[in-house]
């Protein structure tokens, strides 16, 4: 299965904390039976043991919303830079830089590559690309060309504008797929202030990376 960037809704319906009449525990009685067939030989205190660091771990991790949900993006696409969590989990400078010094205290998270300068950019530290000990060379990448597309004034506003449609998409049963055309006249009503195919060649690679068919 092909991940997907996870959105700051997405993330905020996984650490939410449901109240008693609203859980469905039998999702976590499996979730513990799977953790305990881990363990060859179903040695029971073996397996509580292991539990019990995780849920240690559990507590460090989600005490706090914005660590948390740093964390849980890094699960999912492996590394990332400052930047590129502030724009998709819309979270202050300050605040992403707290949650990945947690995340570098604990060992979760290690420097993978520095970012080159780009060109004419004003002076200052060049960004780091941080990764999970344990991220792909292609991860790594991606968080890489991800970073340069979300410094790109066009590719921010054509994410918003694929974001709408893709909104669209969820509220009302549509086929996932959109011509090339509609994507100029959503572009073109818009009156932005760039040109309209660079806008909307963007906006078409956004919603094809995301699952949706664009037809030309």
């Amino acid at each position: 299965m092909r991940k997907k960037d996870l959105s700051k809704r997405d993330i905020e319906k996984s650490v939410s904390f449901l109240s008693d009449d609203e859980c469905n525990f039998g999702d976590y009685v499996e979730l513990y039976r799977r953790l305990l067939l881990l363990d060859e030989g179903n040695k029971v205190l073996s397996a509580l043991s292991k539990i019990k660091k995780l849920l240690s771990f559990n507590e460090k991790i989600f005490s706090s919303p914005s660590v948390a949900e740093t964390f849980m993006y890094f699960c999912l696409n492996g590394a990332a830079t400052a930047w590129v969590l502030q724009n998709k989990l819309n979270i202050p400078e300050a605040t992403t830089y707290r949650a990945m010094k947690r995340l570098r205290a604990l060992g979760i998270l290690v420097p993978a590559i520095k970012v080159s300068k780009v060109k004419n950019s004003k002076g200052g530290p060049r960004p780091t690309v941080w990764a999970l000990k344990n991220a792909s060379t292609e991860e790594i990448s991606a968080a890489l060309r991800l970073h340069f597309r979300t410094i790109s004034p066009k590719y921010r506003v054509a994410e918003e504008i694929a974001q709408t449609i893709m909104d669209e998409y969820s509220d009302i049963m549509r086929p996932q797929e959109i011509s090339y055309r509609e994507i100029m006249i959503r572009v073109r009503e818009l009156h932005i202030p760039f040109r309209i195919p660079d806008i909307a060649n963007l906006t078409a690679q956004y919603l094809h990376e995301n699952g949706i068919k664009v037809w030309r």
